[in-house]
């Protein structure tokens, strides 16, 4: 394998590390280098089939960060045969990105993060106290100079989520998903809530939808086969640990799964 073939998957594997990291710049630069290496390169089908694969992960992770879409108002997407518009959008988006993202920027982001941090922890305290009343009026005012904004709704069900607090966590993701009906996280979100108040039959639909938008990742399939647990239906279970050992052989939950059913069905 050439060198320059493991540098760019190097590239397109630290894609997620830099987001993480706060690092837009990087990533998309990385994302870029990467898709323009492909382009140019004159690469086996093989070769060619792995790099598209990491390219949709890749894209899909920089397109859907928080702090992306905060700023910069297109869209970062990618199917394979669409190359070249993924490299001049993410042209367009460094060029954004060195215009913009100066020492004012970046404080008024950090003033406004730290705020809904402030807001969000108050809130978390209210339903950890069972005061749940306290806890929708902080969230209300959270959301309302926010919209539009589906990341911050999916957060905020988390937080009704944590203290089992379903219908309201449902409430939330469905405003989300108002905003952002092609979010493979919102469904994800959906079906876990589905699934944890009883409702597996509707969970399951939430997260093959999810899986519809995105067929890389190996945590909806893992949650997937957690609905076919409780329903018992064990090849199901296998076959959904398969497909996310497929992306991640590392994945010990997805092992661990696939034994426990493994076991049942031998029963």
């Amino acid at each position: 394998m050439s060198a320059d073939i493991l540098k760019a998957k190097k590239q397109l594997g630290d894609v997620y590390m830099l987001l993480k990291q706060g690092k837009l710049m990087a990533a998309a630069g990385n994302l870029h280098d990467a898709v323009s290496f492909v382009l140019r390169a004159q690469l086996m089908k093989h070769e060619f089939q792995a790099f598209t694969e990491a390219l949709d992960k890749a894209a899909y992770l920089l397109g859907n960060d928080r702090e992306l879409k905060k700023i910069y108002p297109l869209k970062i997407s990618y199917k394979p045969g669409e190359e070249k518009e993924l490299q001049e959008s993410l042209y367009a988006l460094l060029g954004f990105l060195q215009d913009n993202l100066n020492e004012e920027i970046n404080a008024q982001l950090a003033a406004q993060e730290d705020r809904r941090q402030k807001q969000l922890a108050q809130a978390r305290e209210f339903l950890q106290q069972g005061e749940m009343d306290k806890a929708r009026q902080v969230c209300q005012r959270l959301l309302a100079s926010a919209a539009y904004d589906a990341d911050l709704k999916v957060t905020v069900a988390d937080l009704f989520l944590e203290v089992n607090a379903y219908e309201d966590a449902l409430e939330y993701l469905k405003a989300a998903y108002t905003d952002d009906p092609d979010s493979a996280l919102i469904f994800n979100k959906l079906g876990i809530v589905l699934r944890k108040s009883g409702h597996l039959e509707e969970a399951e639909k939430f997260y093959i939808q999810a899986l519809e938008r995105q067929t890389k990742d190996e945590y909806i399939y893992f949650n997937l086969g957690r609905v076919y647990i409780d329903m018992k239906r064990w090849k199901n279970v296998i076959a959904c640990a398969d497909r996310a050992l497929r992306i991640n052989a590392e994945f010990v939950e997805a092992k661990k799964m696939k034994l426990f059913a493994t076991k049942q069905l031998e029963q």
